[in-house]
Parts: structure tokens; C-alpha cells; sequence
């Protein structure tokens, strides 16, 4: 209790910080990006397209694993 725990808890909150600062960037990045890639026109689409043959929805759920696949076991990597 008393200084230690108050000590404890500030680095608690800054380790939080340090992690979900990073991403929560990563997500706001990638919102970004998958609606651009998404609505794309003209040479972008084209090149999404190519490079999106033969994709599997595995490979997209894959692709998306660091996003829907994070919990108390991996919050730290």
C-alpha cells in the first residue's frame, strides 16, 4: 500500500500508455487505409486488384489477426 502502490499504479498507467498510444495509431492508420483501398478508382483499383487475386478470406482474416486477435496474452507484444 501507501507510496509503493501509488508508485506501482503511475508506471501501471504509463505502461498502458506506451502501448496503447502505438495502437491505437495503427488502428486509426489502418481504418485510413482500408477505406481508401476500398473505394479506390482508376490505376489504384487496378493495382488493388492485382494484388488481391487468388487471396483467400483466410489470408484476409490473417492480415487482420493483430487487430481482432488481441487479448491479455498478447497485449504486451
Amino acid at each position: 500500500g501507501g507510496k509503493r502502490g501509488e508508485h506501482e499504479l503511475q508506471a501501471a498507467f504509463r505502461l498502458y500508455e506506451a502501448i496503447r498510444i502505438p495502437r491505437t495509431a495503427r488502428v486509426l492508420w489502418s481504418a485510413r487505409e482500408m477505406g481508401r483501398l476500398y473505394h479506390a478508382k482508376g490505376v489504384e483499383r487496378q493495382v488493388r486488384n492485382q494484388l488481391w487475386v487468388g487471396r483467400t478470406q483466410e489470408q484476409f482474416y490473417d492480415s487482420l489477426q493483430w487487430l481482432y486477435g488481441w487479448n491479455i496474452e498478447n497485449c504486451m507484444k
